[in-house]
């Protein structure tokens, strides 16, 4: 989330708390140049997740994050797995962003 207001800081809350249901820690990272919002392990896997709100539409919406986000992953300098989270209308929208795009990752489905 790039602002710092109250739903922002809600959606995070929820996100991180999503992340423990599974199995995960998770840490929130600030700053204003941050490139994502938390960092999440378990026991095997790292998850980088950039999460994002909207009222509608989709992740067309935020295609200059998923370029970005799609470079740092062909990159191989991250330890894990890069995600891009959105919140639309109380519902997550999750997928995990490879060299070549962002592909959607089904409810229920692990990360």
């Amino acid at each position: 989330m790039r602002d710092n207001s109250p739903a922002s800081r809600s959606i995070l809350y929820h996100a991180a708390r999503e992340l423990d249901h599974e199995g995960y820690h998770s840490v929130r990272i600030a700053g204003s140049t941050r490139q994502f919002d938390l960092i999440a392990w378990n026991g095997e896997t790292i998850l980088f997740i950039a999460v994002r709100r909207a009222r509608s539409g989709g992740i067309s919406r935020f295609s200059e994050d998923v370029s970005h986000l799609a470079e740092l992953a062909s990159g191989n300098t991250l330890p894990g797995l890069v995600y891009i989270w959105i919140f639309i209308f109380r519902q997550w929208y999750r997928y995990r962003i490879m060299p070549g795009g962002a592909i959607p990752v089904r409810e229920g489905a692990p990360l």
